[in-house]
Parts: structure tokens; sequence; C-alpha cells
């Protein structure tokens, strides 16, 4: 496997050709895919200047976390307990036996560790910017810097990509190709519908196109703005963590409760990395670039939204609890057939 270009900071592997399933997903910016424009919970603010979108890892926030931790703690438990054993023994056997645990141990901890990573100790999301004026792009890499581009010069494909349990989600994902036009030089993503299939991808992808290339497509994408997303500038709250995981199963309040104790789990996994991660700022230049007209009649972002109704939040709540519920039950038993 090649991986020229990948690191860390990275997501994506780049200076490498184009590949077949990019050419054949590409997306024309001048192409109506005939579908109602929607954001798919994808929008930080929305102007007369410019669209604000999240990261295609927004929604998945929190998993990582929790199950990097819940096997993290254990094992960093583990240690001590061993090194400890190791003391208080003092007999050389002891010491032989006690090393090789704490270094087999301390090398799944760094792993797991690492799984944490993947989530907090980063930012709390890595902002996409469309400026529809001067036609412009901004996107926050994983480290922090920002990759500035031209829209019309961007490779814009749909991309789909494997999950766990044999499950798929599909991304809109934009390429800077080098001079040839063959060569991705850089790579980001508009957004991703989580959990949605080939055509929300789609739907997604007329929500930006019709915003950026259409006259009137401030007014066109105005019924494809749900609830907007309330990071602007801040950390997302616990309510609102709350609503984006449970978001996923919206209309599905039986399998909302079905999955609680696993979106419970993300939900505190979420709540986490949030309290660890910085808030992205845009630099002054790229804000300066991005002027908004103070009466602006399209301008929008979270304060917008107005009140959470019942299955926004209500039944999520309850959902949340009774996971936490669950959760307590089945650690109670573990631990009581554990001490038998």
């Amino acid at each position: 496997m090649d991986f020229t270009g990948l690191n860390r900071f990275n997501a994506y592997k780049i200076n490498r050709p184009l590949s077949d399933e990019e050419r054949v997903e590409s997306l024309d910016t001048n192409r109506s895919e005939e579908l109602d424009p929607f954001d798919w919970l994808s929008t930080i603010k929305l102007n007369s200047t410019y669209m604000e979108l999240v990261d295609r890892w927004y929604p998945w926030k929190g998993f990582s976390s929790w199950l990097g931790i819940i096997f993290f703690a254990p094992l960093l438990f583990s240690i001590v307990t061993v090194v400890l054993l190791m003391f208080e023994k003092n007999e050389l056997d002891v010491w032989v036996a006690g090393s090789f645990i704490v270094v087999l141990f301390s090398l799944c901890a760094c792993l797991f560790a690492w799984v944490v990573s993947m989530d907090a100790f980063r930012m709390t999301h890595y902002p996409v910017r469309l400026n529809r004026k001067d036609r412009k792009v901004y996107a926050y890499r994983p480290d922090g810097s920002v990759i500035r581009a031209d829209w019309d010069s961007l490779f814009l494909c749909r991309v789909k990509n494997k999950l766990t349990i044999g499950q798929v989600s599909f991304d809109i994902r934009a390429h800077v190709l080098d001079e040839s036009g063959e060569v991705v030089k850089e790579t980001f993503t508009l957004g991703c519908p989580c959990l949605g299939g080939a055509n929300d991808a789609l739907q997604f992808w007329e929500y930006v196109r019709i915003y950026m290339e259409d006259p009137d497509g401030l007014e066109k994408v105005q019924d494809g703005v749900g609830m907007l997303l309330p990071i602007d500038g801040r950390r997302e709250g616990f309510s609102f963590g709350v609503v984006r995981v449970f978001a996923s199963t919206a209309n599905h309040p039986f399998v909302q409760l079905l999955v609680s104790p696993i979106a419970a789990l993300t939900i505190l996994g979420r709540w986490f990395a949030m309290c660890t991660c910085k808030v992205p700022r845009w630099p002054e230049e790229i804000e300066a670039a991005c002027p908004i007209d103070p009466d602006d009649p399209y301008q929008k972002d979270w304060r917008d939204n107005g009140k959470y109704d019942f299955w926004e939040f209500g039944w999520p709540l309850i959902c949340f609890f009774v996971g936490l519920g669950v959760l307590g039950v089945g650690l109670t038993f573990l631990v009581q057939e554990l001490l038998v």
C-alpha cells in the first residue's frame, strides 16, 4: 500500500493521480441533479457573501472518544496495579513477568490513546467556507492550517466510504489539482450526510451547487436549510450534542430507543472531545475577504433556530437517560460476575 503524501495531520492521500472511481463520480457545477436541495444538518451560517459548512468528521465526533476510553482506562488501571505488585513482592520472577505485562499493556494503551485522540485534543470541527461573491473556498486542515482554492478550479466528486459493520457513507469530495489537472495536491470534503445514501449526498451537493452557481441561489436554498449548527466561534454544548447524535435516526423514535446505550456513550464521548478541543478561528485576512452586509436579509446562524421541539430534544434526552440506565445495569451485573 502506498502512503505517499499521507501523514497523521492529513486525512487524505495526496500527490497521487485521480482514480477511475473519482472520474466516474465527478460532479458538474453546471448540471442540476434534479433533487431538492438539502443541507443535512451541515450549515454553520449562511449569508449573501458565503456559506459555512462543517467537515465530514463532525457528525461522527464522540464515537472514537468513548471507544478508546473504555479500553484505555482498564489498561491504565492494570498497569498501575501490576507495577505496585512488582514493588510489593520484589521478587525476580514477579519483576520479569510484571515487566512483560506492563510493556504489553502499555503498547495497547498507546493504541487506544491514539483512538481517543482521533476525536479529542484537536479542533471542535474543521469548517469549510464557500464565498459566493469572489468564488473562493477556504477549508481547515486537521493540523489547523487552511486550504485556499478557487471554486471554479476544484475537481468535485461523490465518494463512497466503508464504515464499520458493513455500513457505507457518501460525501462530496473537493480536490485541488496540479497544473496538469491529473494529480491531487490537496483534498477536503464539503460535507457528509451522516448515514445517508448516494442520493442524499447528491441532494446535499445540489444545495451547495445552487448556492454557488445559480443567480437566485440564495432564495432557492432557503427551504433546504434545516437547523443551523450552534458552533460559530463557540464549542458545541451538551444539549446540542444530544440533538446531533440522535439526529442520525430522526423520525425513528423506536430505533432511537433501541440504540440509546451506544448513543449515550457517544454523547458523553462527544462532550469530552468538545471540552478538550480548540475552537477554530479564521485568519484575519480571510475574515476581511468575506465581509457581511449588516442589513443582509439572507443572513442566518444558530440564533435563528428557535426552540427545540419534543422530537428534536425531549425524546432524545429521554433516550439518553434510558441508555445510561441500561449501561449502569450492565456494568453492575458485570462487576458482580467478576467479584463472584
